[in-house]
């Protein structure tokens, strides 16, 4: 909320052309994400920017696994199910086998 109302305005104000922000809008009440192809054009624009910027970048479901994966470094189960937004904890501990390839770099 803080994002919303505070920080995301500040960002706005220092960019005078909005078309240059990667912060998407959310849907208006009612309407669900990428119902139109002008949602998923956007998409497909920011991931082609993010991966000119950097070769590594895939998707952004990597992007999520790899921040899950360092808030296990940091924070317990339960603190990072909340952060995710996981209904069940299951969803939340198959970021664990991440944990696991760490490991065994660390032991080798």
């Amino acid at each position: 909320m803080k994002y919303t109302l505070q920080v995301r305005q500040s960002l706005q104000v220092l960019t005078p052309n909005k078309s240059e922000l990667y912060f998407l809008p959310t849907p208006a009440p009612g309407k669900k994400a990428f119902t139109d192809n002008d949602g998923i054009n956007k998409w497909k624009r920011l991931s082609e920017e993010i991966r000119n910027t950097n070769k590594k970048f895939i998707n952004f479901k990597q992007v999520r696994t790899s921040v899950t994966t360092n808030w296990l470094k940091e924070y317990n189960l339960r603190q990072i199910q909340y952060m995710e937004g996981h209904r069940y904890i299951s969803s939340t501990e198959s970021y664990l086998t991440n944990q696991m390839k760490d490991l065994q770099a660390d032991i080798e």
